[in-house]
């Protein structure tokens, strides 16, 4: 568990290099705690860098904007802040996005207009009424935003698929997003932000190719495009609406996946060909679209805090028939120490 004292913080993680606490009369201290994730890539207890703090008191600012770094074996900041004799309201997240010029600047209660790029995994802490006691304040961190992971194969030895681009189709990359009014710790798993006032609709890329020798060819072993290109794996969390398609355009939501299918015997192209639709065609290239919903029956909104596993499998010579698509939903889970 890590400990945090104002002035100087010193963590206390279960990590064998953790360093062991230290106190000052008087000072708040924090403990963090950051919930498992699914994906070694997301933000862990023993991988969070900085972190943001407000906090507010008798209806009054106490710590605005009080930025708490790593330092070493160390979290370092200042000035030095001790507890009032009345209850504190924390509020808290990480990274420190105070200084990014496409979101808005943080203020009591909510973010807005976070302007999400795809590759940061917000976190958000509240604790609501705390009073001066020795023993630190429980930063419990909870993810902000959704996470979604798109696995391609394919498992027909006659056929070779070759993948050039994947993106997203009309998601929200914009929205402010509220602190729930109520204690974020692991007793309260039902305390959680939200999100509203959604802009920016427009399309995510995952993975685009460079040039030729960076086509992926699949195979039975599902494969997630996004690692080692360009890192996007997290969205605001939303409302989905069907895929759909207008006579000129695709509407609703869905994954777009640009890709060539040959015969393995001879080499052969076998998609697209003379009877694909202009809708399936990619302008000025040899490659065909294939479009996959993002909703299920179960499935009608990205939820914060959750992780959507869409895995696409395509094993049709002819992508006339049906092809497989499943999907499975992992909820973050909490670290308790």
């Amino acid at each position: 568990m890590s400990f945090l004292a104002l002035g100087v913080l010193a963590v206390s993680c279960a990590d064998e290099d953790a360093p062991e606490p230290t106190r000052e009369s008087g000072a708040i201290g924090f403990s963090v705690t950051v919930p498992k994730t699914p994906r070694s890539a997301s933000t862990t207890t023993s991988t969070i860098k900085d972190f943001i703090v407000y906090a507010y008191t008798d209806g009054a600012p106490y710590m605005q904007d009080v930025h708490v770094a790593r330092n070493g074996s160390a979290w370092t900041y200042s000035p030095v802040v001790y507890w009032p004799s009345t209850p504190v309201n924390f509020y808290a997240y990480s990274p420190d996005i105070t200084n990014t010029p496409s979101s808005g600047q943080p203020e009591l209660g909510n973010i807005p207009d976070y302007k999400n790029n795809g590759t940061t995994d917000l976190l958000y802490a509240v604790n609501m009424g705390e009073v001066a006691k020795a023993a630190p304040v429980n930063l419990n961190f909870r993810h902000a935003l959704s996470r979604v992971s798109v696995m391609l194969s394919s498992s027909n030895s006659d056929i070779q698929v070759r993948v050039s681009y994947v993106k997203l189709h009309n998601v929200y990359r914009q929205g402010t997003f509220s602190f729930p009014q109520a204690t974020t710790s692991a007793d309260f798993p039902e305390n959680v932000g939200s999100w509203s006032d959604f802009k920016l609709n427009n399309d995510m890329m995952l993975f685009a190719i460079i040039g030729d020798e960076d086509v992926v060819n699949l195979t039975p072993t599902p494969v997630d495009l996004t690692e080692n290109t360009f890192q996007i794996n997290y969205f605001i969390p939303q409302p989905l609406s069907a895929l759909g398609y207008n006579g000129s355009d695709y509407t609703g939501n869905g994954i777009e996946i640009d890709c060539e299918i040959f015969d393995t015997s001879t080499g052969a192209k076998i998609w697209p060909n003379a009877s694909t639709p202009a809708a399936q065609l990619v302008p000025e290239t040899g490659t065909g679209r294939l479009l996959y919903p993002v909703t299920t029956d179960a499935i009608n909104e990205w939820k914060i805090g959750h992780a959507y596993i869409y895995n696409i499998r395509i094993d049709n010579p002819d992508v006339l028939k049906p092809i497989m698509f499943d999907v499975s939903v992992d909820e973050f889970q909490i670290e308790q120490q």
